[in-house]
């Protein structure tokens, strides 16, 4: 095993209704119900992972106010769990409760 981050990448799980959405994608990339899918897939998701998947959103609806704001939601979720978690002397109930902050 070559331990690189293509590997470890190409051997991550794809749910199957994510690989169809995608197929979808490729035949009309304005498919509102295949990006539906891919967003509640990166909701899931940690921001690094999700990221992508936000970036292409944006990119394909440049003007749609609403998917820009389920991007920097999920951008200041994870800040905002940063702040709190790791710089504040939080009590260990506080920080289970925190921690399921960017999960909403």
């Amino acid at each position: 095993m070559s331990g690189d981050g293509a590997t470890e990448q190409a051997a991550e799980y794809v749910p199957e209704k994510v690989k169809k959405a995608e197929k979808k994608l490729e035949e009309n990339p304005y498919d509102l119900d295949a990006w539906s899918i891919l967003i509640r897939e990166a909701q899931n998701q940690p921001i690094d992972k999700a990221r992508k998947t936000y970036e292409r959103l944006v990119a394909q609806f440049p003007s749609s106010g609403r998917f820009w704001k389920l991007y920097i939601e999920a951008e200041v979720n994870i800040l905002f769990y940063f702040f709190l978690y790791r710089n504040c002397n939080i009590h260990c109930s506080d920080r289970k409760q925190i921690r399921n902050i960017g999960k909403q």
